[in-house]
């Protein structure tokens, strides 16, 4: 429906990444983007999977189909402003946790995530885009891959899991240290999946980090077209070649054209 403003929950509460899809989607028209914390009650969704693309709709098609059964439509009572940059959303989305009384993890039971999308959905109404991301060695075998973000054991310990990387890569030669980042991006409606795009930038893993800037990985991610790691570039420029502006950018295109014909 021409002229229509759609609402997407980001099914995230990384602020690292919500601030990195929002920069990157911002001029899609008629579009808000909604972060997941401003949302209660939301329970962690087990990332089973094991691609990429399975977790991204997985956790989309999940997400959706809580929000609609606990008829959250609208934001929450204490929603989070899209252009305060210094919210911590894993710490909101905590704290609404305990004090909800409420936070267990949701299965909807559909198997894998590869099902096909839906060719013509009923409604749009209730829109959630989930994304899975990570490094992929190839002298490890891929991995971490689908773990990368607990590749130490602990979900989001960047420090650990860069140190256990270079110690699983210690010996190995410079030129034996490709990798690439990848990043599946899905879109689900309570229906089920509506599509799914991929991006994937390759890379070098240094033998130490180098830089302070972005998250996880980027310290020792070299890109060599520009002799710099991820962690060393400009966010913008970061913005322009990572992996996740590649998948955000075919997600435009596919984004403009479903809601295009809704």
């Amino acid at each position: 429906m021409p002229g229509k403003k759609y609402s997407i929950v980001v099914g995230t509460n990384n602020r690292h990444k919500f601030t990195e899809i929002r920069a990157i989607l911002a001029d899609v028209a008629n579009v808000d983007l909604v972060p997941l914390s401003a949302f209660s009650n939301v329970p962690p969704i087990d990332e089973t999977e094991k691609t990429f693309a399975g977790n991204a709709a997985k956790k989309a098609l999940e997400l959706a189909r809580f929000l609609q059964a606990m008829g959250r439509l609208s934001y929450a009572n204490q929603s989070t402003s899209q252009d305060d940059d210094d919210t911590d959303f894993e710490a909101l989305a905590g704290e609404r946790a305990r004090t909800s009384g409420r936070h267990k993890k949701v299965s909807v039971g559909e198997g894998s995530g590869r099902r096909p999308a839906i060719a013509k959905p009923k409604n749009l109404d209730l829109l959630v885009m989930a994304d899975d991301s990570g490094l992929e060695v190839d002298a490890l075998g891929g991995a971490p891959g689908v773990l990368s973000a607990r590749y130490a054991g602990t979900h989001g310990d960047d420090a650990a899991n860069n140190k256990l990387l270079l110690q699983n890569l210690k010996g190995v030669p410079a030129g034996k240290r490709k990798a690439r980042f990848v990043c599946e991006i899905a879109l689900a409606c309570p229906d089920g999946p509506l599509l799914g795009v991929r991006g994937a930038v390759e890379g070098m893993i240094t033998d130490a980090p180098r830089g302070s800037g972005g998250f996880g990985y980027d310290p020792l991610f070299l890109y060599p077209p520009r002799g710099k790691t991820f962690g060393e570039l400009d966010a913008e420029t970061k913005n322009q070649i990572s992996h996740r502006s590649q998948a955000l950018a075919m997600f435009k295109l596919e984004l403009t054209r479903l809601l295009g014909t809704a």
